[in-house]
């Protein structure tokens, strides 16, 4: 990784974050950066693609209404990347990566670079790391703890499936430990919940 670089397109990044919601934020960005470099060595990818796809993925959340946000963030990425004289193949593989990262419109991951940050954008939203992106996400959408447009909900019908979709094996396995958690943390808030039932107002 050319450090130099890099970091300047950190610095050039934390503007396009600041503008985002707590759980889509520089902080996430970065978390799925470690996460993209941890699986690119585990599964030979990669990693300066990876790292860059991962920092950039989700610039673009904020952009234009006929857009995804992938599709957006990729963009600007492309954008970025050629400011600071990036090779126009490593351009080229991170706009692919960014662009697969989410399904909104079909887009499937086809490099091992792009499927990498895909897992490692999932990665992110298991284990303790994803139960405070739950409930930043809560604050953000209104949602209730549990119930009808809950955080239990969200989980249920869409994070618990995740591992349904990863593509790489590191992945699977480190989601399969991160998951464990969740169900522990759901168990025992849904249990600390029904001993508290009786202060209800009927």
């Amino acid at each position: 990784m050319e450090s130099g670089r890099f970091d300047q397109v950190v610095e050039t990044v934390k503007g396009f974050y600041s503008r985002k919601d707590p759980a889509h934020d520089l902080e996430h960005a970065l978390r799925v950066t470690a996460w993209a470099k941890k699986l690119a060595a585990e599964e030979g990818a990669n990693s300066l693609v990876v790292e860059l796809a991962a920092l950039l993925h989700d610039i673009g959340r904020s952009g234009a209404v006929e857009k995804t946000h992938a599709e957006s963030s990729a963009g600007l990425a492309a954008t970025i990347l050629r400011k600071y004289q990036y090779p126009e193949e490593v351009v080229s593989a991170v706009r692919e990566a960014i662009i697969t990262h989410s399904r909104e419109r079909g887009y499937e991951p086809a490099t091992l670079e792009a499927k990498v940050l895909y897992d490692a954008d999932k990665l992110d939203f298991v284990g303790p790391v994803g139960i405070a992106r739950l409930f930043a996400m809560a604050g953000v959408n209104g949602w209730t703890f549990v119930g009808e447009n809950s955080c239990e909900e969200f989980y249920r019908g869409r994070i618990v499936h995740y591992r349904d979709y990863l593509f790489t094996e590191s992945a699977q396995r480190h989601f399969e430990h991160l998951l464990r958690y969740m169900e522990g943390f759901w168990a025992e808030f849904k249990a600390q919940l029904a001993e508290m039932n009786w202060f209800r107002v009927n």
